[in-house]
């Protein structure tokens, strides 16, 4: 578990009291950040800090020039007592407007799903997939071949693992048909049972 980096609220005032100490934190945090490396407190700690500076100095000036790309979003600590807050730097920023250039027009819908001769023949194969992998995530032991065989033949299942992957399967052809009814505690419960039969 990383270790909580030191609150800077609380040595503020000793830490802006000299004009001097509170430009060289200053300077050196935005140097710091703008090597685009986003350093937390639990790696920074073991870093010799620039010369001048103590390692939390060096912290501090690093807080202040986040502080200046923060947004915040309405989600509270556990004791309602902070909001949280996030920053997205300028190497973020750089790097997403790469992948928007690279992606930009590629992304498109195949062919199986927009033709609709082949969109239900797709949709099962689709839905055959996510049964499995999912039932795998969870634990299940069989093979795709031996899965999808149990699935495209309708046989019964023979171990837990494949009654896991049948209950995937029926249970998403079943929220197809409950996908337009409200959402509802009986419904839930109904898909809880479907899934765990």
């Amino acid at each position: 578990m990383p270790r909580k980096p030191p609150d800077i609220k609380d040595k503020q005032a000793m830490y802006f009291s000299s004009p001097e100490k509170f430009d060289l934190m200053r300077k050196e945090g935005i140097k710091t950040e703008d090597e685009g490396k986003y350093r937390h407190w639990d790696n920074l700690r073991h870093i010799t800090p620039p010369k001048g500076l103590s390692v939390e100095e060096w912290w501090c000036g690093i807080k202040m020039r986040r502080l200046l790309g923060f947004k915040s979003i309405p989600l509270w600590d556990r004791d309602n007592k902070d909001i949280f807050f996030y920053n997205i730097t300028d190497s973020v920023l750089e790097q997403l407007h790469q992948i928007d250039l690279g992606t930009g027009g590629m992304i498109k819908a195949p062919e199986a799903i927009i033709n609709p001769q082949t969109r239900d023949q797709y949709l099962v194969r689709s839905l055959i997939q996510e049964a499995i992998t999912s039932s795998q995530i969870e634990g299940a032991a069989t093979t795709r071949r031996v899965a999808k065989e149990m699935l495209r033949s309708g046989r019964a299942p023979r171990n837990k693992s494949e009654q896991m992957i049948l209950n995937n399967y029926y249970t998403m052809q079943k929220i197809r048909q409950w996908k337009e009814l409200p959402l509802s505690k009986d419904l839930i419960f109904e898909i809880h049972r479907t899934i765990t039969d």
